[in-house]
Order: structure tokens, then sequence, then C-alpha cells
């Protein structure tokens, strides 16, 4: 099958439970769409080649959605991890843009985008010369039955993520707050924790690529940034990469920025100390780090403080109290 790729927008005609919100048992369901995928589309070879098309890889990417990510020209030629860490980021795009619904994603996958109930592209072989066979249907049908088989062998591992879920997966401090990785790298980088941000007030932390990144306070996703490729210097960029804006009790804003793969969708409640992202070099970012910004009605406010005394004294500050000045360059 050719993959043409795109996040859609329009609900699907056969609707599905949304996915089960939280960390745990989202990854279980991303790996699950993802193992589907590449069941169907090339019997989980990650050399394979379409004829008649750029597909290829596992996942059988088009050339033009793979867009050199990681660095390599065409999916089949990037090693099984990259492969694997690019589909994880466009499953996580598609869930969110349909509320977890997961019959959009073969339709997605397969089409380029969900057509509208009653669209005569439902019953329509898309690009028959690229070697389809089915319609969206048929595939979203056959899609279903295979990732079902699945669901239904590893009922007992879901239950297990499910259950794990809960527990924080970061250091929790008292009052509600949370460092934002592991306190080893964090300490291991101290000398990052006042670096000053380069055009307003934000804080970039250096750390290396699947560092897992837990909301320092809790609160509401209220939007993700689903750029999965790094963008950096290019026109039309999504500067966040792939992101996660949390949106606290007291509403201020939470960005986390650059990231690799996601493990919240909009609309989750978080608390402090659960991942919310893999960290990663994703957008207008010039090598692997987090970005974060932090917001007090719309006022960008300095993070390095309030980190600082996380890490070196277990307390928060109030964002209200965070300069808004003194920490660019």
């Amino acid at each position: 099958m050719t993959v043409l790729l795109a996040v859609a927008l329009l609900p699907a005609l056969l609707g599905r439970a949304p996915t089960a919100a939280g960390c745990g048992i989202r990854n279980v369901e991303v790996d699950r769409i993802a193992a589907t995928i590449r069941a169907l589309e090339s019997g989980g070879d990650y050399t394979a080649r379409a004829a008649g098309s750029s597909a290829s890889g596992a996942y059988q990417f088009l050339d033009s959605s793979w867009a050199d990510y990681g660095g390599y020209p065409r999916a089949w030629l990037a090693p099984p991890e990259v492969q694997d860490a690019k589909a994880a980021q466009l499953i996580t795009a598609i869930l969110a843009a349909h509320s977890g619904d997961v019959t959009a994603v073969p339709v997605s996958w397969y089409l380029g985008h969900v057509p509208a109930a009653g669209s005569p592209e439902w019953d329509t072989i898309p690009a028959p010369g690229a070697g389809n066979r089915l319609t969206p249907r048929q595939y979203q049908a056959r899609w279903m039955a295979h990732y079902d088989s699945l669901a239904s062998s590893n009922a007992d591992a879901t239950a297990a993520e499910g259950a794990g879920c809960a527990t924080s997966s970061g250091e929790v401090l008292p009052g509600g707050w949370a460092l934002l990785g592991p306190r080893e790298l964090l300490e291991a980088t101290a000398d990052q924790l006042d670096n000053p941000h380069h055009d307003y007030p934000a804080w970039d932390w250096a750390i290396p690529t699947g560092t897992p990144i837990t909301a320092i306070r809790g609160g509401t996703v209220t939007a993700l940034t689903t750029n999965t490729g790094n963008c950096y210097g290019l026109a039309g960029c999504v500067a966040c990469g792939l992101g996660v804006i949390v949106t606290d009790i007291d509403l201020v804003t939470w960005t986390y920025c650059h990231g690799s793969r996601l493990h919240v969708a909009v609309g989750d409640q978080v608390s402090a100390g659960q991942q919310i992202l893999t960290s990663g070099n994703s957008g207008n970012s010039t090598g692997p780090h987090l970005h974060l910004a932090v917001r007090v009605a719309g006022v960008a406010r300095c993070p390095q403080p309030l980190i600082e005394s996380l890490v070196h004294l277990g307390a928060g500050i109030a964002p209200s109290a965070l300069p808004s000045t003194g920490c660019t360059f």
C-alpha cells in the first residue's frame, strides 16, 4: 500500500471509542497502532521499497512525507528506531486531531485524509497505478481486524501499563511541583540552570534525545504542536516542533518544545511529575534540547530561578513572582 500520509481533520466514518488518556495506555496504544501499520504496509520490513512510488521503509513513507527525517533522504535508509520515532509522532498527531479515534489512523495513513461520511472516496481505489488494490473502506476494515487481533492478544499488557500510568515518572516535590527531568541529569548540567535564552524570557536545556520530560506543574493539556522533523531556518517552520502546552489551575501556561515523542493528548489531565514528552531536536532547533516557556496572563516569565530552586532547594516559586526580564541576551 502507498502511504499518502497527512494528519486528517474530519471524523472517520466508522466510529471507535477514543483511546484511554494517560501515559502508559497511550504508549501501548501507539505501539499497537505502529505494529499494525508495519504488518499491513510492509510485513515489518524496514528496508522495503515500493514499486511505482517513492514509498519505502516499514511504514511505507512517501519521500515527501518522510521529508529527510533524521537526516536520512529516504525512509528505508533510516534504522528501525528512527522510522519508529517518525511513525509514533505522526500516529500521535492523528489521534490528537481525532480525539483519540483509532479508526481515523488507517484512512489517514492510506488516503492522506478522512473523507466526509457519504463521500464516494470511501469506495474508490486511490492511485491504483501505484499498486493500491483496496478502497479506503476496505483498507480500514482490514486494518482494524488486524489491530483488534493485537488488542485482544495484548490485553493483559495494556492493563498492566494502564495501572502504572497513574504513578509519577519524575521526582515529585512538595507543594505540587516536580522536576522537569531526571535529577541526575539536572545535577550533571547544573551549569546550564541559569543560562539566558537568546531572544525572550524562556529556558533552553541541552540534553540528549530520548530524555523523559515531566510536567513541572499539573494541569490540562490545552494544545500540542506536531511538527515532527527539524526545520531550522526553513520558511513556515513550526518553531516548537513536537511540543506540549499545559495550563495549570492558576491559568499559567507551561510550554515544552522540541520533543521526539508525545505522551499526552489534548484534554488530558496531567499531574506534576508525569511524563508528557520525550526530548528531541524537532522544530526550529540547532541541536537536541528542551525549550521551556512559562507565561502568566500572557507575559513570558524567566523559568531559570524556578528550575534552580526546584533542583537545589526542592521548592517551587510562584510563577507570578518570577522575573519577566534579565534572562535573555
